[in-house]
């Protein structure tokens, strides 16, 4: 089966088969594609961002029919309301700064981790969480999700960690 390529950003183009050849994205390959982005792309994808105070700033990168990747910037303060991605897998990597994740699979406990630059996460379609930029300086990241994403889901308020 090929995969129709819908969108890839000029960014991309550089790794663009790594993003368009594929018709399958278990959970690893995502997590593997948003460090290679992060790693192999950074300084494109830095010239990319737009740090907006007011606003949450975000891009899209690609997107085909099994694979969606976007450039999301976050100003200190700023969050995701709680979420689910619809019921798709993902995972997402630091590029500068850190991000908090907050987090409950199906209906497991909650959880809470620091993502520095160059970590992230990469989780199943049962994963509600928030992501947020609890720190004093901008933060980047690189998300992809498999299938595209459909509208996110509201999800349920997280509880404190354990």
């Amino acid at each position: 089966m090929t995969t129709s390529t819908l969108y890839v950003h000029p960014a991309l183009l550089p790794v663009a088969s790594a993003v368009t050849g594929r018709s399958d994205w278990p959970v690893g390959d995502l997590a593997r594609l948003t460090r290679l982005l992060t790693t192999d792309l950074a300084a494109a994808l830095r010239a990319e961002a737009v740090h907006n105070p007011f606003e949450r700033w975000y891009l899209r990168l690609a997107l085909t029919e099994q694979v969606e990747v976007w450039l999301l910037t976050w100003t200190p303060g700023q969050a995701t309301r709680p979420h689910d991605h619809g019921g798709a897998a993902g995972s997402y990597t630091v590029l500068d700064g850190v991000l908090t994740e907050t987090w409950r699979d199906g209906a497991g406990p909650t959880h809470r981790a620091v993502r520095p630059h160059r970590t992230g996460s990469a989780f199943g379609s049962d994963r509600v969480h928030v992501v947020a930029n609890q720190g004093s300086r901008n933060a980047t990241s690189v998300h992809a999700y498999s299938p595209p994403l459909l509208p996110l889901g509201e999800g349920p308020d997280l509880d404190e960690p354990a």
